[in-house]
């Protein structure tokens, strides 16, 4: 390993995979810093200064403020409507133009200020923190996948992957981003349709875009690591290179979230702490739908078998 890289955790998915509280566990681990879903980062927190998982403003917060300075010198010093502009931009089906090489140079050239940006952020926040590894929860394929294009970062990948019936029942469901009464917002709602197109292209797409051009990359059942956590972290820790870590906060099907992380963005749950009880959410088993289950099972059946999960 190179010392003078920056070693980044990044977990890919679709959405509501789960992916949270896998964050917020890694984050527990002495010299890991979880950021949330750092993709984020230039609308909630430099544009709107949303809550930061510590739940101070983001540009309240002293990690986040450290980091901006060191980065940047100034939050003025980086156009942040341009950078959301350019992450706003940059799709799936880039990804598609990037097989052919003049496109992809000419999407490397295209962003290539918005990468320098992504990469001065990143060894701004190792410096900030000190810490051995940075844990970003993005999930995007297109964003993993410039991540890759960025030298200095050593890129670790875990590829999280839920049922898709109980994804849809969770998008089906009205849920706050951040505890804010005063800006309350809400998550985006997706029909059974929608969510299961999604959970299919976006599984896919990573395991030809992120598994076969990562040296690092392992996929994790989100069922297997609630009945098993302690044993899926230490698979982790044995790609990453910190086999030796303390998980003694991991006890069976508890764990305790005494750090606040400093995530940029994410679902609600980023912003728990204390004792943490892991178990699978099978509400969508008695509440969802038959159609939606109809539905997502007509959709997402091959890839239901492949992910050995049950129809």
């Amino acid at each position: 390993m190179n010392n003078n890289k920056i070693k980044v955790l990044f977990i890919t998915g679709s959405g509501r995979c789960g992916s949270t509280i896998l964050h917020d566990i890694l984050g527990q681990i002495d010299g890991f810093s979880a950021i949330g879903e750092l993709r984020y980062i230039w609308e909630r927190g430099f544009i709107r200064n949303r809550l930061c998982g510590c739940q101070l403003p983001f540009q309240e917060c002293e990690l986040w403020r450290a980091v901006v300075n060191e980065a940047f010198d100034s939050i003025n010093n980086v156009d942040a409507q341009k950078m959301f502009r350019l992450t706003h931009n940059f799709r799936l089906y880039h990804l598609f133009l990037a097989l052919f090489p003049y496109s992809r140079i000419k999407l490397t050239s295209r962003f290539k200020e918005y990468l320098d940006n992504l990469e001065r952020l990143y060894r701004a926040i190792q410096t900030s923190t000190r810490c051995r590894l940075i844990i970003d929860s993005t999930k995007d394929i297109q964003y993993g996948y410039l991540l890759q294009k960025i030298p200095m970062i050593e890129l670790y990948i875990v590829h999280l992957i839920r049922d898709p019936r109980a994804v849809a029942y969770s998008w089906s469901r009205k849920k706050l981003f951040e505890p804010d009464i005063k800006n309350f917002e809400y998550m985006d709602q997706k029909n059974s349709i929608r969510s299961s197109l999604q959970w299919n292209a976006r599984n896919i797409i990573a395991e030809i875009y992120l598994r076969k051009k990562a040296l690092r990359y392992m996929m994790l059942r989100y069922e297997d690591f609630i009945k098993k956590p302690q044993e899926s972290v230490k698979r982790i820790l044995s790609m990453v290179g910190e086999a030796e870590a303390d998980l003694s906060f991991i006890k069976h099907s508890k764990v305790k979230i005494n750090k606040a992380n400093h995530s940029v963005f994410g679902n609600l749950d980023r912003f728990r702490t204390g004792t943490v009880e892991l178990k699978i959410d099978n509400e969508w088993k008695a509440k969802m739908k038959i159609l939606d289950k109809i539905s997502v099972v007509a959709l997402s059946w091959p890839f239901l078998l492949k992910y050995r999960y049950q129809i």
